[in-house]
């Protein structure tokens, strides 16, 4: 027993002097846990009545004896209690020192306690002083607080996964294309993936995203090994009569239903964290496709307990994301008064997406992904959406975008820390699924957005347009359904408003539907595919007017006699047979521009006409149909070249194309791995 309790908390020390950063850092820890005690005990002898100080330095003697103890205590708490509850933990907390109170007060003369009721309300009230003071001692460092949970973890996991083969943690850093990663790998804004790669054990491969370039069509590439039937973001189910978005949780389960086989690549005892599809996993969180499942929910997180019910977290996160709100709101401020060009729409909720993206969707993930290394998950991939989320709106190389590389930078960081830790190895890959392209957006250039173009040449038709932004809304309906007894409430009444903003009541007679670039029109009224000559039937010039537009790059209808069509101001391009007439619009848009469009066209829900905008290949600058001034979804620039770093012995044919391709090649590296 004894040597139990001895390893126990050798493991605990070894792990705190691990992660404090030196045996400086320590001490410095040290006096501030000190600092932090006394001056919470003093406070609480003055707000208590039946608490009194006898003598100051005796008094200070008990602070830091309450705060050693209930520091040595802790663990073993956590490992004991746990398991049924975090409540459960602080209560225990509580107790001991309520006890601690009372011997303290009888075993030094700096303190006195004139009965049980003042001990109780002295500890709760020292409890929460010490909680806010350490709190705000240290909202920048995240290795105290990662620290913490990984101490937290050693105490709940025991010796799982010894000798295992290595696990794999996929990071995909959501919209970051190639060219953008190796430029701040080299200016040092990424230094722990420029260490990676300056040690000769990883490198890069490129990679290229087919149509649609966004997370959906690719997550269920990599993690299915299919993305057959996805279009875009969002599009019109003519057969189910309604427009699909993928991050509402519904729509995402529809879209794993169509693409999962059931041995999707983390069906094997993996976990999804943070993604739009779950790959299978029999363990997924903050997964859009199984928010609703309570089968994979099964046994609550630790993390996610610790996050929204410890108060000293809550604090943390409160006050995080405060200041990122802040942050935002002196950014855009600074933008206007420089008056940079392009600007997205910053305005409110958008702070308050980006608080959740920045700030609490980047640590809850990374701390779900080690509790899932000390759990020894062989498979874990995780979805970390900051850049994405700001660089739509601030652009994808302005400085907001760019820092929140260098965080999600730091995070791999500590990542890699905690697995050296685990009782598994790990290895890691990160990878993206698409980039992002800038440029103003279309209605910014033509002072109106495409739907009321559209609008204006059907005359009375009921024209419903899905342009506006949705992405940061699925974030914070996978964030809310995590938190504990409130969380299934509120992402029901979000996902609810969420679905009434994107759905007309009436069934309309056109539907324009955008993601970022690409921009898919449908008729719900006309069954099937509804052809160009049933389109300039039905709104004559319709089409002609769409070519002509400057904001248009191209348009792909099928025709009754010659199939599909790829149709520029200039010419146009069969897309059936290769016939050419005129200037050919296709290869303006990359060298795999026709085989995005003709696999798009074989889609049973592709629009009925599909719009590509401008692009502008000097300045790699498209014009986005939705509101974004950093976009994707379709083609032109480097919203398509994505990339995966990987391990050097792993070897990646070169000219991947496509997410199922991807798919099969980290197949064969799982199946071959030592």
């Amino acid at each position: 027993m004894l040597r139990h309790v001895a390893r126990f908390y050798a493991v605990q020390f070894r792990l705190l002097w691990t992660w404090s950063g030196g045996p400086s850092s320590l001490v410095r820890r040290a006096a501030i846990s000190v600092a932090v005690a006394v001056l919470a005990l003093v406070l609480t002898i003055g707000l208590v009545p039946g608490i009194t100080m006898r003598d100051p330095q005796s008094a200070a003697l008990t602070a830091v004896l309450l705060a050693s103890l209930t520091t040595l205590a802790r663990p073993v708490l956590i490992g004991l209690l746990s398991a049924f509850s975090v409540a459960l933990v602080g209560l225990g907390t509580i107790l001991f020192q309520i006890t601690l109170f009372f011997a303290l007060s009888r075993a030094t003369p700096g303190v006195a306690i004139d009965g049980v009721a003042s001990a109780a309300l002295g500890a709760i009230t020292y409890s929460l002083i010490e909680t806010v003071l350490a709190a705000g001692l240290s909202l920048a460092d995240d290795h105290a607080f990662f620290g913490t949970l990984v101490r937290q973890l050693a105490a709940r996991h025991h010796d799982v996964g010894a000798g295992e083969p290595p696990g794999v943690v996929f990071i995909q850093i959501d919209g970051l294309s190639r060219p953008l990663l190796e430029r701040q790998v080299r200016a040092g804004r990424m230094p722990n993936l420029a260490r990676w790669l300056a040690s000769g054990r990883m490198t890069v491969t490129a990679w290229q995203v087919l149509l649609p370039s966004q997370t959906s069509a690719s997550q269920a590439g990599l993690l299915h090994g299919n993305n057959d039937g996805i279009p875009a973001f969002r599009w019109w189910d003519k057969h189910r009569q309604q427009l699909l978005v993928s991050n509402h949780p519904e729509d995402a389960r529809e879209i794993m239903r169509r693409v999962s086989d059931g041995r999707g690549l983390l069906s094997a005892g993996g976990a999804s964290i943070g993604n739009l599809l779950s790959g299978d996993a029999p363990r997924s969180f903050l997964t859009a496709a199984t928010l609703d499942d309570p089968a994979k929910e099964v046994g609550r997180s630790h993390v996610l307990d610790w996050f929204f019910l410890s108060p000293s977290s809550v604090l943390r996160w409160i006050l995080l994301s405060a200041g990122e709100v802040l942050k935002e709101l002196l950014q855009a401020r600074r933008e206007r008064l420089l008056n940079l060009e392009p600007r997205g729409d910053r305005g409110f909720p958008y702070p308050l997406a980006r608080a959740a993206t920045n700030v609490l969707l980047r640590h809850v993930s990374a701390a779900l992904v080690v509790e899932e290394m000390y759990r020894a998950t062989p498979l874990i991939y995780v979805d970390f959406v900051d850049y994405d989320e700001v660089a739509h709106h601030a652009g994808p190389e302005r400085v907001e975008a760019l820092d929140s590389l260098g965080g999600l930078d730091r995070i791999i960081g500590l990542l890699e820390k905690a697995a050296a830790d685990a009782p598994r190895r790990y290895r890691f890959i990160v990878l993206s699924d698409h980039g992002q392209s800038p440029g103003a957006t279309f209605r910014q250039r033509y002072d109106k957005s495409v739907e009321q173009f559209v609008d204006e040449w059907t005359g009375d038709a009921l024209v419903h347009g899905a342009t506006g932004h949705v992405e940061h809304g699925g974030r914070l309906n996978r964030l809310l359904s995590e938190v504990p007894h409130i969380g299934g409430v509120a992402a029901r009444l979000t996902r609810g408003s969420a679905r009434r903003g994107e759905r007309s009541e009436d069934l309309p007679d056109v539907v324009v539907a955008a993601s970022g670039n690409l921009a898919h029109v449908s008729f719900p009224r006309v069954p099937g595919r509804a052809t160009r000559q049933v389109i300039e039937a039905m709104h004559p010039g319709l089409i002609d007017s769409l070519v002509r537009h400057p904001g248009i790059g191209l348009v792909l209808v099928r025709s009754e006699s010659e199939g599909a069509q790829a149709l520029g101001r200039s010419g146009s391009h069969n897309l059936a047979t290769g016939h050419v007439e005129g200037s050919d619009p296709v290869p303006h848009f990359g060298a795999l521009a026709a085989a995005g469009l003709r696999r798009l066209d074989g889609m049973a829900d592709c629009g009925d006409l599909v719009l590509l905008s401008r692009f502008e290949p000097r300045m790699d600058e498209v014009a986005a149909f939705e509101n974004q001034i950093g976009s994707h979804g379709g083609l032109g620039g480097p919203q398509t070249e994505a990339f995966i770093l990987h391990p050097v012995e792993w070897k990646v044919a070169a000219g991947i194309v496509g997410a199922p391709a991807l798919h099969q090649e980290i197949r064969s590296w799982l199946r071959d791995r030592p």
